[in-house]
């Protein structure tokens, strides 16, 4: 989550869990691979699908004012802390690009995001391009309910996340989220997805009275690579003196 000053949120995001910055609600990834069937959760009269079926199968829509309570729901649900009603309304009122998934009118899973000019990020995220004026794209959260987890539901709401609006106008150039370091299902599933480690955060998260280190995790999208760093720059020099002198040092050895 940025900072407030971003968002017009009355509070500081130090003051939040983990899990209220980036929470990946399922492991897409074994849910691919599972071959085993399933019913639609809510149906009163169940059908036998497969996973990657019933994520297809579910509505998706951008998020109104009357699912406020359900966004509140879900959330209380996932997130172990309570947001301050701001959120929600920016959530639900278009401040934010939110999108849900729905099985038979019930909000099964959600995504939220933000599109913004570079310059506006945090400090520690305008790393991420050289270019201070190039718009990204920050994903705020996603949310699965506990019964639809496990079933690609994240994967669809990414894969529109994507189609709808990384590529089009304005074309961020970049899409970029913070995750808690040791939350290795989000970072496989990130990673799985083509996102790219950028930076360690440490301390960024307070989980009750401990603090817990966060890292970047960044997809250059619309044809845009990568800004090369110093580390770069060194790891490629150090390559180009050293695989020499291993040679020389490998012929002397004879």
């Amino acid at each position: 989550m940025e900072k407030s000053t971003k968002l017009g949120w009355p509070f500081d995001p130090k003051t939040l869990s983990a899990s209220s910055k980036i929470i990946l609600m399922e492991d897409d990834q074994t849910a691919l691979q599972s071959s085993s069937t399933i019913m639609t959760p809510s149906s009163s009269n169940p059908q036998i699908l497969k996973p990657s079926s019933l994520a297809e199968s579910l509505t998706l829509r951008s998020l109104c004012t009357w699912d406020r309570e359900a966004v509140e729901s879900l959330c209380n649900e996932s997130f172990p802390i309570q947001y301050p009603d701001c959120w929600y309304d920016e959530v639900v009122s278009g401040g934010l690009q939110s999108t849900g998934l729905f099985d038979q009118g019930n909000l099964a899973a959600m995504i939220v995001s933000e599109t913004k000019c570079l310059y506006d990020c945090n400090l520690e995220d305008q790393g991420i391009l050289a270019d201070s004026n190039a718009q990204v794209m920050y994903i705020l959260s996603i949310a699965v309910s506990k019964k639809f987890r496990r079933l690609g539901l994240a994967t669809r709401l990414l894969s529109h996340l994507f189609s709808a609006l990384v590529e089009q106008p304005p074309y961020p150039r970049a899409v970029f989220l913070h995750v808690l370091s040791t939350n290795s299902a989000a970072l496989s599933f990130y990673k799985m997805h083509g996102f790219e480690f950028h930076a360690s955060l440490q301390n960024y998260y307070r989980i009750g009275e401990n603090y817990a280190d966060g890292c970047t995790y960044v997809k250059y999208t619309n044809g845009v690579q990568a800004p090369v760093t110093f580390t770069d720059v060194c790891r490629t020099l150090g390559s180009t003196i050293c695989m020499p002198l291993k040679a020389l040092c490998k012929m002397l050895s004879f």
